[in-house]
């Protein structure tokens, strides 16, 4: 029988880093949202990488849904007397299968606009770690079983 050990980001860890995003969605009241958006892709993307090599799939979704309900929460405080569609229309959009994306509209140094999508921790790839196993040991040296050649380089 064959164990196999998996690890998890642990509790602590993942409600620390939720406590970090809401504090910092918290204390951007009246920040604008791309300054936003770069400080969340930068914390997201740093934790979400810190824990790719383990299973973190569902933890990343997890993170993703608390970072979405945070969001909701900071911009119903910006906007208090606004509609829910126009919220929607203004903070979210579809790109290809993921809906509700979090984006705010930039301009590049040439004039033209594009959006600055906030990154979700789920899309970032989990890579499994791949056990060497070798055809021998590392430390022993090859066997010969023809002696070297020795070549005179002398012009």
């Amino acid at each position: 029988m064959r164990i196999t050990q998996l690890i998890k980001p642990s509790k602590p860890a993942v409600k620390r880093f939720l406590d970090d995003v809401r504090g910092l969605i918290k204390t951007s009241k009246a920040v604008k949202t791309e300054e936003l958006i770069r400080q969340l892709n930068r914390k997201i993307r740093g934790w979400a990488n810190c824990y790719r090599h383990v299973v973190a799939k569902k933890t990343f979704s997890y993170v993703d849904r608390h970072v979405l309900r945070a969001l909701m929460t900071w911009i119903d405080r910006r906007h208090p007397n606004k509609p829910a569609y126009w919220k929607r229309q203004r903070y979210f959009r579809s790109e290809g299968r993921r809906n509700w994306v979090f984006f705010t509209k930039i301009r590049d140094v040439l004039g033209g606009t594009s959006c600055l999508d906030l990154i979700q921790a789920s899309s970032v790839a989990v890579i499994r770690h791949i056990r060497f196993k070798p055809k021998r040991l590392p430390m022993t040296p090859p066997t010969q079983t023809t002696s070297p050649v020795v070549r005179n380089h002398a012009a």
